[in-house]
């Protein structure tokens, strides 16, 4: 799944630079109506394994087209509620998934997401985004775009948001080719750092090895659960997080979301490493077994925010020409990324300790809190120009 991931970003990241955000979107889900027919006709593994692959590919698409369509078609004041919409969706999908697996047979299950995909079509009647569009000069075409995003009824805000936002992206263009120029602003150089290290943050905060192996985890701590339950807990918790993230992404800004789910992590991971320690002391642990459930509910609960709110922060802190190549290279780098870590998390946690790891991750997380307090502007409610000035310094 993560080459596939790996694959579906590279391929049609590169491509809605060419053919916009929306066509590639829906080409992106066709690799997963085809997964599902794989399952629903396996006949060994092999389909399966084509499945997974191809749902990678899918996943890789969304991952990178999602935020930055989101983005472009979003109201400043609600943005970034908007922009958390595809994580929690996902986490409703998993609780779905679960509760639909746990009620019917294994080919049956296929049809049902097949069902539920089928609702994607409406967004095919949808136009592109009016951002993009005038990034190919086709003003009439995103004036009307913005007009429906925005409803017929606003027709003076609408004007005022459109000339604002042509004049915005009127230096860039993607008529013309992507150079070394492009890169060279300070704010740009500034925004690839900040992107960098946010979207490198949701692969060593540790949140993706606690969501695979939390019965591990909870085993090891004493506490015996069903994997089908603790998956369930898993999800539903995430959900939460999710859920509140996408609240307060527009109520207190992404920053100030952030800077204290990062030093949440750090302190949960943290407190898990100190029990696990104590263990391998051979300290009495029993009475207060209860501790690594809670840390790793926080975890988990706060985690959410960091996977989600840097790649929505990505897709605006980057100047629109090169939004998507720069989306398509770091979403490509971190599927295989997140494979290794989770692959590798087990044996390595056998010869270093539960405690190290959790450790390093929480060290991660302490350190990355750090690295945002400093550089990370806000973005909430902050138009493109606004952004650029945010990252000069000249506005807070």
């Amino acid at each position: 799944m993560a080459l596939g991931g790996m694959v579906g970003a590279l391929i049609f990241g590169w491509t809605s630079n060419r053919y916009g955000r929306k066509w590639p979107l829906i080409a992106g889900m066709i690799p997963q109506v085809v997964a599902f027919i794989l399952i629903a006709i396996a006949q060994n593994t092999m389909y399966l394994y084509i499945s997974r692959f191809l749902s990678g590919v899918s996943g890789g698409a969304l991952f990178v087209l999602a935020p930055i369509y989101v983005n472009e078609i979003s109201e400043n004041s609600i943005r970034g509620m908007l922009g958390t919409i595809l994580g929690v969706f996902y986490n409703v999908g998993v609780i779905v998934a679960y509760v639909i697996c746990a009620y019917m047979s294994f080919y049956t299950v296929p049809y049902v997401a097949l069902a539920l995909i089928a609702l994607f079509s409406v967004y095919i009647f949808f136009p592109e985004s009016p951002q993009y569009l005038l990034l190919k000069q086709k003003d009439a075409k995103a004036e009307k775009s913005l007009k429906f995003y925005r409803g017929f009824s606003r027709d003076e805000q609408v004007k005022l948001e459109f000339e604002s936002l042509k004049a915005s992206v009127a230096a860039t263009s993607t008529k013309t080719a992507l150079t070394v120029e492009d890169f060279k602003p300070a704010t740009t150089r500034k925004a690839l750092l900040i992107t960098y290290v946010l979207i490198s943050g949701r692969n060593f905060c540790g949140v993706f090895p606690l969501m695979n192996y939390t019965v591990d985890i909870f085993q090891q701590a004493g506490t015996d659960l069903d994997p089908q339950v603790s998956a369930i807990i898993v999800a539903v918790i995430q959900l939460a997080g999710t859920l509140v993230a996408a609240y307060l992404t527009d109520k207190s800004g992404r920053r100030m979301l952030l800077i204290p789910s990062l030093i949440g992590v750090g302190i949960c991971l943290t407190s898990i490493g100190i029990y696990f320690y104590l263990n391998v002391l051979q300290y009495d642990m029993s009475v207060v077994s209860w501790l690594p459930v809670v840390f790793l509910s926080g975890a988990l609960f706060l985690g959410a925010a960091v996977l989600n709110i840097p790649i929505y922060v990505l897709s605006e802190l980057l100047p629109a020409k090169i939004r998507s190549p720069v989306a398509t290279v770091y979403m490509t780098a971190s599927w295989p990324v997140t494979f290794l870590v989770v692959q590798y998390y087990n044996p390595v946690a056998d010869i270093l300790g539960v405690h190290s790891c959790m450790w390093m991750f929480g060290g991660w997380c302490f350190i990355e809190a750090i690295f945002a307090y400093f550089m990370l502007p806000e973005t909430k409610g902050k138009s493109p120009d606004e952004i650029v000035l945010a990252l000069k310094g000249k506005i807070k």
